[in-house]
């Protein structure tokens, strides 16, 4: 017996999920909302999701500030603070022009997803599951309608590093990824809402499933893993395809998001297993999305019907091309500055940074870092004009104006990427010696600034009255009492006990006795205040 639902009423811009940090707990309580559309009323997969974000929210939610910069503050900065400050660029986020449609888009997929798609009990037998590696059961299975028409749902496309995982990342957000709904019997049966399945380089069909697979695992928090095991145990495509399909309609999985389509081995798969996965969707109706460059999407699905089928193509790097648009980003960007003076933005700086980025805002947000970083560590004065933007992209992002021009081919994006790993390995190198050089900056610091109590002094009072520690026991306490706030002020005898009663905490190595006369050991102990401590040590 079902459990009667409850709605709950949200207000405008609201989630009925606001009370959860989703980017953190993947699995919740299912709550309802009436559905918008009439036909999709008293369906629970519908009615379990969240109203899409609403245009002023979406810019919101894909906007990143960076709240703890503060300009006034960079003069008091050593040269690694700026350096890791400027670090910081990467998290920040803008708003693009395609991620309403994408916001759009992906809701619509759920919606058709789920519209198509049946859920059956079984009350005859449980089905067992494994969450947080924890045995389940459910009387539930979510069937697709094959007879329905083929389930639609999207292609976002676009230039490396134009912010789509990014957009993704955000998209996905807003909503719960595993929503667990009451049968009415004690039990629960799991929707899975999405499941992101990053392509690794060089991947195959086979390390696809496994990755839909390994996508489940980590929605249900299998530490362990259970379903990327079970589908690399399975032999032969077909069999894993069926297997991805089994665990398709047992969690209702809405919609798998295959991220950097441009890194699967294209020339030694076959073109059929990329229609298989169509055929997939078509018996489930689960959704199916594409995230990459065009020229992979073409290769993904060689037809242009078949292409079709993904649904809505979203165009990720229009914006690229929008030269207001950019010096819009421009203007964004400079408003973080770590340069020794000021720097307004003039349109040679715009000209110029187009000219290295092309518009690409990954490649704008890494070129002005760069711009930063070689302002911070060069020795000489630097003017920020477009000779010096011109000269840090050849310096971090040689070869970059070759590649970025025809950035669109699955080969000069791989060969992009590769650019900017060298480029992200010179500013680790440039921090590292600015690690290093502060390092050795405060030993000489440190090496001239005498303690008011020296270790020699300390560790001779020691000696007097205990003879089982070493000397590097006793100069380890030293330097723990020594580091300590409470510490300062302190006298040679009140800094002596403070090392004995560290001492004293420590399991005593056993050392050769130093055979010497001690007839003031009782003094010392009673100078130092140590009355109480075991005599065996003397």
């Amino acid at each position: 017996m079902e459990k009667k639902k409850y709605y709950v009423e949200c207000e405008e811009g609201a989630s009925q999920y606001d009370e959860y940090d989703l980017t953190n707990q993947n699995i919740v309580s299912a709550c309802y909302v009436k559905a918008k559309v009439k036909e999709d009323e008293g369906n629970l997969y519908i009615e379990a999701l969240p109203y899409p974000r609403e245009e002023k929210d979406i810019y919101r939610a894909y906007s990143r500030s960076f709240a703890s910069y503060s300009y006034d503050s960079i003069k008091k900065m050593t040269k690694l603070e700026k350096m890791l400050q400027v670090g910081m660029l990467k998290e920040i986020r803008f708003p693009l022009p395609f991620h309403s449609e994408l916001e759009f888009s992906f809701y619509n997929a759920l919606l058709v997803s789920y519209r198509h798609r049946k859920r059956c009990s079984v009350y005859d037998k449980n089905i067992n599951y494994m969450a947080e590696n924890k045995e389940n059961e459910m009387t539930s299975v979510l069937y697709g309608d094959s007879s329905d028409a083929t389930n639609a749902g999207f292609s976002l496309i676009g230039y490396s590093g134009c912010g789509k995982s990014s957009a993704i990342s955000t998209l996905v957000s807003h909503y719960p990824q595993v929503i667990m709904h009451d049968d009415g019997d004690d039990g629960y049966f799991p929707q899975i809402t999405y499941l992101v399945v990053n392509c690794i380089a060089n991947s195959n069909f086979s390390a696809l499933y496994e990755g839909i697979g390994d996508a489940i695992d980590k929605a249900f928090g299998n530490a362990q893993p259970v379903y990327a095991m079970e589908i690399k145990k399975t032999t032969g495509l077909g069999n894993k395809a069926e297997k991805v399909r089994n665990f398709i309609e047992l969690f209702g999985v809405g919609i798998i998001i295959f991220d950097e389509i441009q890194l699967i081995d294209f020339e030694h798969t076959k073109e059929n297993t990329f229609d298989s996965l169509l055929t997939l969707a078509n018996r489930t109706k689960v959704a199916i999305a594409v995230v990459g460059t065009e020229e992979a999407r073409d290769k993904m699905f060689h037809e242009l019907r078949t292409a079709r089928r993904v649904g809505t193509m979203i165009n990720g790097n229009r914006y690229c091309e929008n030269r207001e648009f950019f010096e819009y980003l421009v203007e964004q960007i400079f408003k973080y500055q770590w340069f020794k003076e000021p720097v307004e933005v003039t349109d040679e700086i715009i000209d110029a940074l187009y000219d290295v980025t092309k518009g690409i805002i990954d490649q704008l947000v890494s070129i002005y870092s760069c711009m930063n970083i070689e302002a911070i560590t060069s020795r000489k004065k630097i003017e920020i004009n477009a000779e010096f933007i011109h000269h840090v992209a050849d310096k971090y992002y040689p070869g970059i104006q070759d590649v970025i021009g025809s950035i669109g081919c699955n080969e000069d994006a791989l060969e992009l990427e590769e650019i900017r790993k060298n480029a992200d390995m010179r500013i680790n190198k440039l921090m590292d010696e600015a690690k290093q050089e502060q390092g050795m900056k405060k030993i000489k610091e440190n090496s001239t600034a005498k303690p008011s109590v020296s270790l020699h002094n300390v560790a001779a009072n020691i000696r007097i009255i205990y003879d089982d520690y070493t000397d590097s026991q006793i100069e380890d306490a030293y330097n723990k009492v020594i580091c300590k706030a409470s510490s300062n002020g302190k006298n040679e005898k009140e800094i002596t006990r403070m090392v004995v009663e560290t001492l004293q905490k420590l399991p005593k190595k056993h050392v050769a006795k130093n055979k010497m006369p001690k007839p003031d050991i009782q003094h010392m102990r009673s100078v130092l205040e140590l009355e109480n401590a075991d005599d065996s040590n003397s």
